[in-house]
């Protein structure tokens, strides 16, 4: 079986703040798949969009160094497994699938998490969450997911109401399944109190959100908390919390 790959690299999660199903600060072995349905402007693994136009990917050879080799594209489902058992240094917390959008290999995806199951490590599944369908077929080997909300700013898709519906019916159906599962709404200075507070109605009761400023950090502090006190007062003081890419503060993967 084979997959369209972009890397495989050992580092610490470093989003998701502290709410329920986070794993911000865990160590883990990451493993980015090649291309994706949406097209968002802030999108920060660009150069894996178009998965035909990935012809190579990378694993890193040593953990924590850095410093990669490459093989061409479409990889074995073999060949990963090693990538990812290479870098066990046992005090893995799980193993995070990302992207691009990982789902669009839901077969090979599939596959990817029963042998990690197998083995013995717990699934991290990170997500945008706007293929449903594709979430049923994985959503029973996964221990815990970040779904996007995709904000409107984000430009992700022509009709991103619709999509903001398909994110939340697939936080149903992680959670039905037993993983651990919490919303992760990336911001902008442009993000309307309207649309935060219908993203919050619609998370009410069903998982924890998250709030995450757009990097480089454009949204002034006071907006920020602004936007945070609207989704607490609608979703709970317990289930709302704030999420920064640190890795990128401290210069890691």
């Amino acid at each position: 079986m084979k997959l369209v790959m972009a890397e495989v690299f050992n580092s610490w999660q470093g989003e998701g703040g502290s709410v329920e199903g986070s794993a911000f600060g865990r160590r883990q072995i990451f493993v980015r798949f090649a291309g994706c349905d949406l097209r968002c402007v802030f999108c920060d693994s660009r150069e894996y969009l178009d998965a035909p136009r990935v012809s190579r990917w990378c694993y890193e050879v040593e953990p924590f160094t850095g410093r990669f080799e490459y093989r061409p594209n479409p990889a074995e489902l073999g060949d990963v497994v090693d990538a990812i058992l290479r870098l066990d240094t046992g005090d893995i917390h799980s193993v995070s699938y990302t992207g691009g959008e990982p789902t669009l290999q839901a077969r090979p995806l599939k596959a990817l998490m029963e042998r990690m199951k197998e083995i013995g490590f717990d699934n991290f599944l990170e997500t945008h969450g706007g293929l449903p369908e594709l979430i049923k077929e994985v959503a029973h080997l996964t221990d815990y997911a970040s779904v996007d909300i995709k904000d409107e700013t984000a430009k992700a898709t022509e009709d991103w109401r619709a999509l903001v519906l398909r994110e939340v019916e697939s936080i149903r159906i992680l959670k039905e399944a037993g993983a651990r599962v919490y919303a992760k709404l990336v911001v902008t200075s442009e993000t309307k109190i309207e649309n935060v507070r219908w993203y919050a109605e619609l998370l009410k009761g069903l998982a924890p959100l998250v709030i995450q400023p757009r990097e480089p950090i454009e949204i002034s502090q006071r907006r920020l908390m602004e936007l945070y006190r609207e989704a607490a007062l609608i979703m709970g003081r317990r289930n709302v919390g704030l999420s920064f890419q640190v890795h990128k503060y401290l210069n890691v993967l």
